[in-house]
């Protein structure tokens, strides 16, 4: 994406020296997120005199919907477009430093910034999952101990048989013995 077609050469120049094959060059009015999913590239590298709000909008939507590492060569270095870019999921921003030779490394950089960044993320999700399925197996304890006066211990051993009886997961039979305390209460 770029608004200034002069850089955009240098950028096309740069990246097929790497051995980059460059799948699109966008303008910032054209949709990123459809040119992002028909294309399929590995990254995104921008040239913009600044990120104005609506390049900044297609970007977060990019990193919502489409994940990429994305590279922001810029002009300015005023802080508000820079913390806007960064909080859309730009992995590199660099201000007045267009320079052939540094546009793989930046690339690269940025590349191994997005894959962290993903790992981290994927890591963030797995354990918040695992902390709401502990969150739904310490209720569904407390459902069976009130509901069969069992001690805690005891509802955890029901829960296990049932468990391992039907072939589920421990939190698939949390889920369901909320669900029927939910129906339960309901009716």
């Amino acid at each position: 994406m770029t608004d200034q077609p002069d850089r955009t050469v240098l950028i096309e120049h740069a990246l097929n020296a790497a051995r980059h094959h460059v799948v699109a060059v966008i303008r910032p009015d054209d949709d990123l997120c459809f040119y992002a999913r028909q294309a399929r590239p590995d990254a995104v590298v921008t040239s913009l005199t600044a990120p104005d709000p609506a390049v900044v909008q297609q970007l977060e939507q990019l990193s919502r919907e489409y994940p990429l590492p994305v590279v922001v060569f810029t002009e300015r270095s005023d802080s508000a477009p820079l913390r806007a870019a960064v909080k859309a999921g730009v992995s590199a921003y660099v201000v007045d430093g267009l320079e052939p030779e540094r546009v793989e490394p930046v690339l690269q950089t940025a590349m191994a910034r997005f894959r962290e960044f993903q790992a981290l993320r994927q890591e963030r999700d797995a354990a918040l999952a695992q902390l709401s399925e502990r969150k739904h197996i310490e209720r569904a304890k407390g459902i069976l101990m009130q509901r069969r006066g069992l001690a805690e211990n005891a509802a955890y051993q029901v829960m296990r048989r049932m468990a391992m009886d039907r072939g589920k997961r421990l939190a698939e039979v949390a889920e369901s013995i909320i669900t029927a305390e939910e129906m339960l209460a309901q009716g």
